[in-house]
């Protein structure tokens, strides 16, 4: 576990996203949850010896940020897009088969699991107040359809889900990737000096526009191809990157990665092509 300021603390060791939590005089506000049940319950310990959790804010509805809630007390906030994911109908199905490919033995953790009902949602912004500290929710298109930025000003951090990665892409399957760049324009305009990203070590300014020159770059890499007459097919297995984002999961998945990335470069292919034949 890392302190990254006074009273805010995050874990970039775990399988899955970088879950957070942030002391206030009025309770602790939960930022993403850990996949890993057992992770889950080793962070809930550690949350214990400062407090009870308050709010639980979820930054989107994908398994390694969303699993975890089930573990912990706390309100859940999300967007109301997330909202609608978490609740589909299977959802908590999908996510009992996900952590026993993780790890058949963790089948007592997730024997009884359930999908926590968010108790407060929201559509483009939110402000919640806790004491002192105030956490802004932003709505941003991007990583996915229902990203939420959580952005404390008055600290200067931005736990900025998987809209920012340090190093790394995340799956691109769900992607907005032209409305991801718009996302991170936003995103340069606010004033922060750490930034708890959704994947990768705790970074600053500096690494958040090295993320958007890779994924800018990687767009246009996308769209040169196309312009040379590459097929999907083509730019697909031409455009293969480095998943360092999931290289820690178990071997077992490697065929579900491979899949996964894919799919991640024939959606950036769809959106490049999206954009040409919307132009008059």
């Amino acid at each position: 576990m890392e302190k990254i300021k006074e009273n805010i603390y995050t874990e970039t060791g775990f399988l899955g996203c970088n879950p957070s939590f942030v002391i206030t005089k009025e309770g602790i506000v939960m930022i993403d949850a850990p996949q890993r049940p057992d992770e889950a319950l080793r962070w809930r310990k550690e949350i214990q010896k400062y407090g009870e959790i308050a709010y639980i804010i979820t930054t989107d509805h994908h398994q390694d940020h969303a699993i975890g809630n089930f573990y912990f007390d706390g309100d859940i906030i999300t967007h109301e897009g997330t909202m609608k994911r978490l609740l589909t109908e299977g959802f908590a199905d999908l996510c009992k088969q996900w952590v026993l490919k993780l790890d058949p033995q963790f089948g007592p953790l997730i024997e009884n699991y359930s999908v926590r009902r968010p108790k407060i949602t929201y559509s483009e912004r939110m402000s919640l107040y806790l004491g002192d500290d105030l956490f802004e929710l932003i709505h941003v298109e991007s990583h996915t359809q229902d990203e939420t930025l959580v952005y404390m000003p008055r600290k200067k951090v931005l736990f900025s889900g998987d809209t920012v990665c340090t190093r790394q892409i995340p799956s691109l399957h769900e992607s907005y990737p032209f409305s991801w760049l718009k996302a991170l324009e936003l995103v340069e305009t606010l004033a922060f000096d750490v930034v708890v990203p959704g994947h990768g070590e705790v970074g600053d300014k500096e690494t958040f526009r090295e993320f958007r020159h890779d994924l800018w770059g990687l767009i246009k890499r996308v769209e040169e191809k196309i312009d040379r007459g590459s097929t999907r097919e083509e730019v697909i297995q031409q455009m293969k990157y480095k998943d360092t984002v999931h290289s820690k999961y178990p071997q077992s998945l490697a065929d579900f990665f491979d899949d996964l990335m894919e799919k991640n470069i024939g959606r950036l292919y769809d959106e490049v092509m999206k954009t040409r034949t919307m132009k008059p």
